[in-house]
């Protein structure tokens, strides 16, 4: 590729690209896998900017793109609610992490005690730890976990890659899903 080509590449990409003041309006908006997506290329280009970097972070649990946090919760170390961010996507990435062996290897987790959160990783993993679930299939290994008016099933796909599922149910009706590799 000649040098000219290199600049307007480079230039498309910056024309491009959003303000960090747009990523926020983006944020207000809840338009959390734009934030995630563009405001990770902001951090990997060099962003220090702790608020800026804990909002993406933020985005990013919202869309569960929780891979990108381990890498986001190691730049969070200069401020207080920098190191508090941290110390929140380190851990999803490990409550992740944990979920897919239990799903996988079937490790016990109910001698772990790690921070609660709000995030369906957290509720789940809270519920596997206490033991408050029930065991749906062994083979494919699937779990149902009942809270109130809410149904949580936790499974691994059939794919060859398999991928880790969380399905909510509220009153009856799907209310979200989820998935992790």
């Amino acid at each position: 590729m000649n040098r000219l080509t290199q600049f307007v590449l480079l230039g498309l990409t910056v024309l491009d690209a959003k303000s960090i003041d747009e990523l926020i309006n983006d944020f207000q908006k809840k338009n959390f896998r734009s934030v995630c997506n563009e405001g990770s290329v902001k951090i990997d280009r060099g962003n220090k900017d702790e608020d800026f970097i804990g909002i993406v972070g933020v985005a990013c649990a919202e869309i569960d793109a929780i891979n990108k946090l381990a890498i986001i919760q190691n730049e969070l170390k200069s401020t207080r609610a920098g190191r508090n961010n941290g110390s929140y996507f380190s851990t999803l990435v490990l409550q992740k992490k944990l979920l897919y062996q239990f799903m996988v290897d079937d490790i016990d987790l109910g001698y772990l005690r790690v921070p609660d959160t709000n995030h369906i990783l957290s509720i789940v993993f809270k519920y596997i730890v206490l033991k408050k679930y029930n065991i749906v299939s062994d083979n494919p290994k699937e779990i149902q976990i009942i809270d109130g008016e809410l149904k949580i099933n936790l499974f691994m796909s059939r794919e060859s890659q398999p991928k880790m599922m969380i399905d909510v149910y509220k009153n009856g009706s799907l209310e979200s899903q989820h998935w992790y590799r």
